[in-house]
């Protein structure tokens, strides 16, 4: 489960943040998240509410926003949702170049 090591490194990095602020407590962590990030959301959320006991996270919430696949065609410059991985214009028969959809993003960190 490669979602306990992305959330060791999120909560190290808010709990540097935390520490650059003079915080004694992280109230939420905010994420952007990718539809092809490859991450496994119940996964993620398990490992964070294990991992963040005993800390200064230990109350602290996880808030997601999940990023939806978006490309340019290549051919004719419109843009699209992609849907089901299919990476070919339906307008021109082009290739279509991811724009969004990747991410994998600390957003914010809620300090006191």
């Amino acid at each position: 489960m490669h979602e306990a090591s992305l959330v060791e490194g999120i909560l190290k990095i808010a709990f540097e943040v935390a520490a650059d602020n003079h915080a004694e407590k992280i109230s939420a962590i905010g994420l952007k998240i990718g539809e092809m990030a490859g991450v496994e959301l119940e996964a993620l959320q398990f490992s964070f509410d294990f991992l963040k006991k005993n800390t200064i996270a230990e109350n602290a919430a996880l808030k997601i926003k999940r990023v939806p696949i978006i490309a340019r065609c290549n051919k004719c410059g419109k843009i699209f949702n992609v849907a089901q991985y299919n990476f070919f214009c339906p307008e021109c028969d082009g290739i279509l170049i991811l724009q969004s959809g990747r991410e994998l993003l600390i957003e914010f960190v809620d300090c006191e």
